[in-house]
């Protein structure tokens, strides 16, 4: 306990104490005040928490239903017990608060039944390979493994069946010790939540448990809920990823964020601003004005269109990405960016430039088609040893779309995606940029750890 003390120091930490300081000082709230906060945090949570799952219900058909009952035509009706699941779970958890009892299995179990509603069947593969359908019994732990292949092809482990009971009782010591400990609740509650992923004691319904069971943390100790927006599901990923090897930072400092929004939230509503945030209905618009952009989208034809298309996928997209590069290469004895021109039938010509010299890119001699980057990192400086990370960024230009793929130097898939040209070219970096970036701290962190213990 005394190394994760340690995060309370935390800058990030202390600016949300400030928050809830300034917040506090403003109670006792009306109860109009309180529901009206509440009610805004609740959809916002609804809808995040089970779209990070895959429901595909969108914000504004989530309202409608929970507010009205209205259900979304042409979406699964699974998808719709999800939500009403979700917000009952969320009512039993505020009455587990107002009774003020300590948590218990018993209290996890009955949350995963109400989450999950019903027991379903759910198309699985064994360990052998083979497809079959599970059922996915509600309120009991898992009877067989549920470990999941990621995107790059590794298996991720979880908690093993018969383990479940112990580690799951463990940790509840671990929590009841961290509160005799009075270790700060936004630890307490991303610490909790790494912890019950690890163990993913159930078959399906893990993730939106835990978010709910690290809220319940949060209320019993005065503090907002935390929404960990769809939108950020990488970043969150990632830092449950960091958090495999021990290290809480990254997942800390992202409740801590995220409790700082709802901080906001409350803030403005004491203040007698609208609460409800421009991306509410906008991404209604933006869905809907999306779906329509890819029905008649326009195309671009490389000659006539490269100026546009190599300023806005490649260079300005190197703009973004390279400053938080640099950041990181500073640690780095020898830090380069290497363009790699794959020429047909002919060696690869190899350029390699820096943040102020991205005019190669605008070599006519060079064939940007399907063009290859290559960032090189030799790590010789607090590390005893040297590291070296390869990423290959490829950038393929078609008519319709620009595709975007990241790979290490085991051939790892970091990140692949095609991007239509209508979407939004800003969110488009941030997407590429950040699996990118959390990658590169995470093998340096866990480089260090081993280095550390030789």
């Amino acid at each position: 306990m005394k190394n994760i003390k340690i995060l309370e120091n935390l800058n990030e930490i202390k600016s949300i104490d400030k928050q809830k300081k300034s917040i506090d000082s403003h109670r006792p709230f009306s109860k109009e005040l309180e529901n009206k906060i509440f009610q805004k945090l609740k959809l916002d949570w609804n809808y995040n928490s089970n779209a990070i799952e895959g429901n595909q219900l969108s914000y504004g058909e989530t309202v409608a239903f929970l507010n009205f009952g209205l259900t979304a035509k042409g979406k699964p009706f699974k998808d719709h017990l999800d939500i009403k699941g979700h917000n009952e779970a969320i009512g039993f958890m505020l009455q587990l608060i107002k009774e003020d009892r300590p948590l218990s299995e018993s209290d996890i179990k009955d949350l995963h039944k109400i989450i999950l509603v019903e027991p379903y069947f759910s198309k699985t593969i064994s360990p052998q390979g083979v497809e079959f359908e599970k059922e996915i019994k509600i309120g009991q732990y898992k009877t067989s493994p549920n470990h999941v292949k990621t995107v790059s092809g590794d298996i991720h482990y979880y908690t093993n069946p018969e383990e479940v009971a112990f580690e799951m009782n463990n940790l509840l010591e671990w929590y009841r010790d961290a509160e005799e400990e009075k270790l700060h609740p936004l630890v307490m509650s991303a610490i909790f939540h790494h912890k019950f992923t690890a163990i993913h004691p159930f078959d399906d319904g893990n993730g939106r448990l835990a978010r709910i069971l690290s809220n319940f943390i949060l209320l019993k100790h005065k503090y907002p809920v935390i929404v960990i927006k769809n939108r950020d599901k990488v970043q969150y990923y990632a830092a449950l990823n960091i958090a495999d090897n021990g290290i809480y930072e990254d997942l800390v400092k992202l409740f801590a964020e995220n409790v700082g929004y709802s901080f906001d939230i409350m803030q403005k509503a004491i203040n007698g601003e609208n609460i409800n945030e421009p991306d509410d209905l906008d991404k209604e618009i933006e869905l809907f004005t999306k779906e329509m952009q890819i029905q008649d989208i326009k195309t671009l034809d490389f000659t006539n269109n490269r100026d546009f298309l190599l300023n806005t996928y490649v260079k300005d997209f190197l703009e973004y990405l390279l400053p938080k590069l640099n950041k990181i290469g500073e640690l780095f004895q020898d830090f380069r960016i290497i363009l790699i021109e794959k020429i047909p039938r002919l060696e690869p010509k190899y350029h390699t430039y820096s943040n102020n010299n991205l005019d190669v890119i605008y070599d006519n001699q060079i064939d940007f088609e399907s063009i290859l980057f290559r960032v090189y990192f030799i790590f010789n400086g607090l590390i005893k040893r040297e590291l070296e990370v390869n990423i290959d960024l490829k950038i393929i230009l078609n008519k319709k779309s620009v595709k975007y793929q990241v790979i290490d130097n085991v051939n790892k898939i970091i990140f692949e995606k095609d991007f239509f040209y209508s979407q939004n070219i800003q969110t488009v970096y941030k997407e590429i940029a950040t699996p990118v970036i959390y990658y590169l701290i995470n093998m340096i962190k866990i480089d260090n750890i081993i280095n550390s213990e030789e």
